[in-house]
């Protein structure tokens, strides 16, 4: 469980070992470097420069009692307001910075990210356009999607509670299939193909003037392209393959 608790706070800006420290100040309440190093496993000669970031940044305060400095955490809510006020900073300036992003004639901006994390940032971005949008995939449930099962249920109540739809085409295969039966609950078409003619394994999202490409298998990627021509053209080809997939064979 411990170790869960450094993957959460290290998500917050705070290094590993930071997060240990933190972590064993919380336990000790007012504690020497010694007891910090002992406490959180973190060696000794590492501590020293790690507290005194620690104490610049707020995340710990610093004591002397009787010739020997004493440290200890802010409390875990303190820590809270302390990202929240971080946060409150960067909303204030977002719109600015969203006024220097700016595409210079028709050239597209393409943004590449790699890792499970990478999948994740794509998918999360098809949730940012308004209620009720409208995703058109090229999708299959193998791979990424059969691997995190927390984070996807997560994407679909969250996608669900948009009212966001998705038209989808994927690969006539099992896992395809049992993915198709939760079709009307989850705001969602899909019609299936034959894999053998249409054999692709990963995802293309087409959304507002967005795509986004993701590989699902192997070496984990996604590139999310924000061009209204590319966007426009791609939604041009689904409609087609659309139509394509819902003749009876």
């Amino acid at each position: 469980m411990e170790n869960n608790y450094l993957t959460i706070l290290s998500q917050f800006g705070i290094k590993s070992q930071e997060a240990q420290i933190y972590l064993a100040c919380l336990k000790l309440g007012q504690a020497t470097v010694s007891d910090i190093a002992r406490e959180s496993g973190v060696q000794r000669t590492f501590i020293y420069d790690l507290v005194k970031n620690m104490v610049e940044n707020g995340l710990l305060s610093e004591v002397e009692i009787r010739g020997t400095l004493h440290y200890s955490s802010i409390s875990i809510d303190k820590f809270k307001a302390l990202q929240e006020e971080k946060i409150n900073r960067l909303e204030s300036v977002i719109p600015e910075i969203k006024a220097l992003v700016k595409t210079i004639g028709d050239k597209p901006r393409v943004q590449f990210f790699e890792g499970a994390s990478g999948i994740q940032i794509a998918l999360e971005d098809t949730l940012k356009q308004p209620q009720n949008g409208t995703i058109l995939a090229f999708a299959t449930a193998q791979g990424y999607y059969s691997q995190d099962q927390s984070f996807i249920n997560s994407y679909l109540r969250r996608r669900i509670k948009k009212g966001i739809t998705v038209k989808a085409i994927g690969p006539d295969l099992d896992i395809n299939r049992e993915f198709v039966k939760h079709d009307q609950e989850q705001l969602r078409e899909t019609r299936l193909v034959d894999p053998k003619l249409y054999p692709f394994t990963n995802e293309i999202d087409i959304y507002e003037n967005k795509v986004a490409i993701m590989s699902l298998q192997g070496e984990l990627l996604s590139v999310i392209i924000e061009s209204e021509s590319v966007a426009k053209t791609l939604r041009a080809i689904f409609e087609l393959a659309w139509k394509g997939a819902g003749v009876d064979k």
